[in-house]
């Protein structure tokens, strides 16, 4: 009966080298992927390419450096979407609600406790947020206690301005109760205190900010008050930063204000999510050292951003820049690039970690079951070296010979790289010194084997 070809050839292959191959490399290769495959569980994925951000109202200094970090991010590949808000509170309240698309904000200082929200993180402190009094000609005020009785615009509801301002004035028993305390903003109390509609507001604003100009300006109806129990109220709340004024710092032509005046301020804190991809938290970390680092009238250059009177506990990312700068990759490759060169490293480890120990086990394996193939026919053949030796009958030669014969038309079939073929013409030609003892023992002459005599 004929064998189908197509089996022959499948049970040559089945025998082949190169099915050997394929095993043992493969062997080695299917480990490499299941240690990088591990690995990659422990991976944080690549970034998102869109982040939402909350900030205040679109006139407010919290959008106008949105609209920078905005930009930051479109240069190294990334969206920042700028939401407006009403204020540090609002921003804290849409961060906090887990149903919430933002992931990150602008917040005040003080208003609010890590314990509160345990899920939010700080990037840092960005710049200072100077307090601003400013109080009706008329008004002559010492203390904040003398606003008792008065009409005062504490800031719009969800402000951070409208939450440190009245613990503040409850500080000095001005509440609800002993004053006519305003939820307005500086777009409407500022018009009303020019006006004489209302007798003081407090705003909380940079230096150049159009309303701190405008009010200075009006220097001739409008007083700026100077805290001059700024220390008791740095020494109570650890949050705030006593800063001072210089005579012409808002106008140096007009010299206004004409004399120092001590402020109050807390500090613009980046917040995050906690959830917040490490990458993008990087990203943050490199825009507000790129746009916050300039310095103004009360911070000197790089002084922001930094890890000194935040919100929330520090993330680890932001930790980590703060004691060490941006990741070594951030510095010399574009941004991209370095998170992806990040996640690699982090992969080439196991990968690394085994392609030693496999280098150094995989091809000696391999010659081994090579070399395995053609030895094992030397178990047998010395066995049959040894009966052939003391043999003397002729049939049982005849016998042997058969079995020498078939022997060596396996070995012959024997699959090896043609670098290992000596070793199976060397097997084939022991099989021949033996078969010609065998034959001298049968009587067997070159005519009746076909094989020459040596």
């Amino acid at each position: 009966m004929m064998q189908n070809p197509y089996i022959k050839k499948l049970v040559r292959f089945l025998r082949s080298h190169v099915l050997m191959s394929f095993i043992i490399y493969g062997a080695a290769v299917g480990v490499l992927a299941l240690a990088l495959w591990v690995t990659f569980q422990f991976v944080k994925p690549l970034p998102p390419g869109k982040v939402v951000m909350v900030t205040g109202g679109e006139g407010g200094a919290y959008y106008a450096f949105a609209q920078e970090y905005a930009a930051f991010f479109k240069e190294h590949g990334f969206e920042l979407e700028v939401r407006t808000s009403k204020g540090s509170m609002d921003n804290l309240a849409i961060l906090a609600d887990p149903d919430s698309e933002a992931q990150a904000a602008f917040m005040q200082g003080g208003i609010a406790t890590p314990e509160e929200h345990p899920n939010l993180e700080s990037l840092g402190s960005l710049y200072f947020e100077p307090v601003w009094l400013f109080t009706s000609k008329r008004l002559r005020i010492k203390t904040l206690a003398d606003l008792k009785g008065r009409k005062v615009a504490v800031g719009s509801e969800g402000s951070g301005t409208s939450h440190l301002v009245l613990q503040l004035l409850a500080e000095n028993g001005v509440t609800a109760d002993t004053a006519n305390l305003l939820p307005e903003g500086t777009d409407q109390a500022v018009p009303e205190l020019l006006g004489r509609k209302i007798d003081a507001l407090f705003v909380i604003a940079g230096v150049k900010s159009p309303a701190v100009r405008g009010l200075s300006e009006a220097h001739k109806t409008v007083n700026l008050y100077s805290f001059d129990r700024a220390e008791t109220y740095v020494r109570t709340h650890r949050f705030l930063e006593k800063l001072t004024l210089p005579q012409g710092g808002i106008d140096l032509m007009r010299n206004l204000p004409a004399q120092d005046v001590t402020l109050l301020a807390p500090t613009a804190n980046l917040v995050v999510r906690d959830d917040l991809h490490p990458a993008l938290q990087y990203l943050f970390l490199l825009a507000a050292a790129k746009i916050n680092g300039k310095g103004d009238m009360f911070a000197a250059t790089n002084q922001f951003p930094n890890d000194q009177a935040v919100l929330f506990p520090l993330s680890d990312e932001a930790r980590n820049f703060y004691k060490s700068g941006p990741p070594f990759l951030m510095r010399y490759l574009p941004f991209q690039v370095a998170i992806t060169v990040e996640r690699l490293k982090i992969l080439l480890i196991p990968l690394l970690t085994l392609l030693f120990p496999l280098f150094k086990i995989t091809p000696p394996a391999y010659r081994w079951q090579i070399r395995r193939r053609i030895f094992k026919w030397y178990k047998q053949l010395k066995k049959l070296d040894m009966h052939a030796y003391v043999l003397t009958d002729p049939q049982e030669a005849r016998d042997m010979l058969e079995q020498l014969e078939q022997m060596d038309r396996l070995v012959l079939e024997t699959s090896v790289p043609l670098s290992y073929t000596d070793y199976i013409y060397s097997l084939r030609l022991h099989i021949r010194m033996i078969r010609q003892r065998l034959e001298k023992t049968a009587g067997l002459s070159v005519q009746d084997t076909g094989h020459p005599a040596d």
